[in-house]
């Protein structure tokens, strides 16, 4: 009888080890279900989780920001003069002539206690794309990247650059 309960005692154990383990690594790369906003920061690796990703959509009226628990975070904007976003690329840029849309993308850090802004759309030089793959009343998809200028208290541009390349986004829309 005893070993009957050994035997037992061994196989739960080794199924509940089994069933566990997963052959995913949890490297990051996959994808959440939800809402993200995914990027390179100058070479490094974002990406926001669905909690700390919010985003709205009303009469065409786009707002998807992503966050990490330090505060980074990256801020994509856009709207439509007809109040309608279809699916294209955007430009975000200070030379947009904002006659069919407006926008911008932008980044924020914090550095000593104190946030360090970067965008698309306030100094010259600065660039951003973004292209909306998918929208509808329940979400958006699509990629960005864009070079932001750092935007100082006296609304200088004669601080540092960003470069945001390899975006991806979703955001769900809660009603």
């Amino acid at each position: 009888m005893k070993t009957i309960s050994k035997l037992s005692v061994l196989v739960l154990l080794t199924a509940t080890i089994f069933t566990s383990c997963s052959s995913d690594d949890g490297g990051g790369s996959a994808l959440p279900s939800g809402s993200y906003v995914k990027a390179s920061i100058d070479g490094a690796d974002f990406q926001s989780t669905e909690q700390l990703t919010v985003s709205a959509y009303s009469t065409g009226n786009l707002v998807i920001q992503g966050s990490l628990m330090d505060g980074t975070t990256i801020s994509l904007n856009l709207g439509a003069i007809d109040h309608s976003l279809e699916t294209g690329v955007y430009n975000v840029n200070a030379t947009n002539n904002f006659d069919v849309n407006f926008g911008s993308c932008n980044f924020m850090k914090l550095v000593n206690m104190s946030a360090v802004a970067y965008n698309s759309v306030n100094c010259e030089n600065a660039t951003g794309t973004i292209e909306i793959t998918y929208i509808d009343e329940t979400k958006v998809e699509g990629t960005f990247s864009f070079v932001g200028k750092e935007v100082k208290a006296d609304e200088t541009c004669n601080g540092g650059t960003v470069s945001i390349t390899n975006g991806s986004f979703r955001g769900i829309f809660s009603n």
